[in-house]
């Protein structure tokens, strides 16, 4: 994939330009901190080196899907500096930015590893409260997209490195190729700039706390009510993968339901209410419909070359390092390779044998790591009736690959990072802020701890699941699990639920509201109390759901759709507009958003 220089250019001077202004007019925040924390060198290469954890392979595919996302990373954060309560916090706001951030088929639509690590260290050294570290956050995750196309476009020389030692026969240096090549680089490219941004930048934000008035409070402004915008272009990239088919009105049953609550719900109580619902909705689907009941997947009978263990080690590699070396080229097929080493070690034992299996599992690959474990599960079947004698070529395995990776990642993606996710954290949030989202200063632990049991059950549970039974059940894994109608129940389910959930996200979490207000005839006319008037939250909802069609009926990119947004939201406070003075009464100019 070829990246867009003048794309890239323009995203990193907006980035940068929005980031300084945050940092110059954070003095405009209110409640500011008494006693910001100050950041020495070590504290803030401890800070680098978390965020580098985050995207590394090191804790089981947990990375990524749990140290990468903000509230972790304010936790985390906030334990390094003193301040556990406080960063919990911080963390938990700062996630709302990426509420339902969905990273697909090697994009980054911004970085909330980068916002979270960065952002929380940023707002703890320089005193910021909520709103200043949520202004901060917003253009520090464009920044990440950048430093992500520069991994995925250097990464990609590795692999032809292991094509050197899959030519060998080298299995180790193949194994290595992945694993190891590319983490010094990505060490380098993730921990150092982060570790000095911290150390350097808190003394920069703290010294802005003095320097600047509060001339610049509409920027300040404009930057918080862009953060409260964000959120809706998370709920937006879900509502691609869940709007669709038959259960889209469960997104506006659940945001009438959440609005009708005035907003304050407890979102653990509405996730199992949201379950219940999508189990009615298949109970009496499937009875419409005529559904025959679910048919047992065979299993195949296997040669009794590899043993469990074998199939256990292979997907402990996967498990761990299917992204280590994620690159534009071949995305995780060096990952692939790796998972697939235990298994040509067990099984073939030439030279010309091991070479042959290497280098056709060297060849392009993506799918979701979880889900698309089955493919995994179902070629480790064919190489070991291979081994065994069968006549199975080197295109029908790359057919298996390259027939089912699509789809798995399509069922992968809706229901990991379309459902799993982001339910967990929203759970997560609200437990961790008592259920004030946005205003909380301290948080509870419980809330990042409830995200990292959840995710690790799905991650490590259902990835082995589906692995082994890819295995089991050989070539017709994918066919079977389809024919017994279990996994299109749970699609179905999951589309109720996710919609459901996004629904009341969307009044919880999105943020958009406007001060304009006249006089006619002595009367004043305030906006958002017409607005409210007329249905609660309509600004929020019209705001997803404008985003929605801008990603989904005209394929608009997620960073240009962020970056306008952030750009509108600073521009759009700009006080112009016609308003009245609370306390006074008198007319003023306010900005349009507020």
């Amino acid at each position: 994939m070829k990246v867009n220089r003048r794309q890239v250019s323009a995203a990193m001077a907006v980035s940068l330009v929005l980031m300084l202004a945050s940092v110059v007019v954070v003095r405009a925040a209110p409640g500011v901190q008494e006693e910001p924390v100050r950041i020495n060198f070590l504290t803030a290469a401890i800070v680098g080196i978390l965020y580098y954890c985050a995207l590394s392979p090191w804790f089981a595919n947990l990375g990524f899907t749990v140290l990468y996302r903000p509230l972790i990373a304010g936790t985390l954060v906030g334990l390094v500096m003193g301040r556990l309560g406080e960063g919990i916090a911080i963390g938990a706001n700062i996630n709302v930015l990426y509420l339902g951030w969905i990273s697909a088929g090697g994009s980054l639509p911004g970085d909330p590893g980068l916002a979270g690590y960065l952002g929380t260290a940023l707002a703890l050294g320089g005193g910021l409260d909520v709103e200043a570290a949520l202004a901060l956050a917003a253009p520090l995750g464009l920044l990440g997209g950048l430093t992500w196309s520069l991994r995925m476009s250097l990464c990609s020389v590795i692999p032809h490195w292991a094509d050197r030692f899959a030519e060998e026969g080298n299995i180790k240096a193949v194994a290595r190729s992945n694993y190891i090549y590319s983490q010094p680089f990505l060490f380098v490219l993730y921990a150092v700039p982060v570790a000095l941004a911290a150390w350097l930048g808190s003394q920069a934000v703290a010294a802005a706390l003095d320097w600047v008035g509060q001339h610049a409070i509409w920027v300040m402004n404009g930057l918080f009510a862009a953060s409260g915008m964000l959120a809706a272009l998370g709920i937006a990239l879900n509502l691609k993968f869940l709007f669709r088919g038959n259960v889209w009105p469960y997104f506006f049953i659940g945001f009438t339901v959440t609005s009708l609550m005035g907003g304050n719900v407890n979102l653990l109580v509405l996730a199992i209410i949201g379950a219940c619902v999508a189990y009615i909705h298949v109970l009496f689907t499937e009875r419409v419909t005529g559904a025959q009941p679910a048919v047992a997947a065979e299993e195949r009978k296997a040669p009794g070359l590899l043993t469990r263990r074998d199939v256990f080690r292979a997907w402990l590699r996967w498990l761990f390092f299917s992204h280590s070396c994620y690159n534009w080229e071949r995305m995780q097929g060096l990952g692939f390779a790796q998972s697939m080493t235990p298994i040509i070690e067990k099984l073939y034992k030439t030279k010309e044998d091991i070479s042959a299996a290497l280098k056709r599992h060297l060849v392009f690959f993506n799918t979701q790591p979880d889900i698309g474990g089955v493919i995994h599960g179902a070629v480790i079947a064919m190489e070991e009736e291979r081994a065994a004698g069968a006549d199975i070529s080197d295109d029908a395995i790359n057919a298996v690959k390259t027939g089912l990776m699509g789809p798995m990642a399509g069922i992968g993606d809706t229901i990991q990072q379309g459902i799993v996710l982001p339910i967990a954290l929203a759970i997560g949030m609200n437990i961790a802020t008592g259920g004030a989202v946005g205003t909380a200063t301290q948080g509870n632990i419980l809330g990042p701890l409830f995200v990292l049991v959840v995710v690790a059950a799905f991650v490590w549970g259902v990835g082995w699941l589906v692995w082994w039974q890819g295995y089991q059940q050989g070539r017709a894994a994918v066919t079977n699990i389809l024919r017994s109608g279990t996994l299109n129940r749970v699609i179905v389910g999951a589309g109720v639920l996710g919609n459901f959930i996004m629904g009341a996200l969307a009044v919880q979490f999105v943020s958009l509201s406007t001060p304009l207000a006249f006089m006619i005839g002595g009367t004043k006319f305030e906006v958002q109390a017409i607005l409210d008037s007329f249905m609660p939250n309509l600004l929020p909802l019209l705001l997803v759901l404008l985003i929605w069609w801008l990603l989904a009926k005209k394929n608009v990119s997620p960073t240009t759709i962020m970056i306008v947004v952030i750009l509108v939201g600073v521009l759009g406070s700009y006080p112009i507009w016609p308003g009245i003075d609370a306390e006074s009464g008198e007319a003023i100019k306010v900005g349009l958003f507020g």
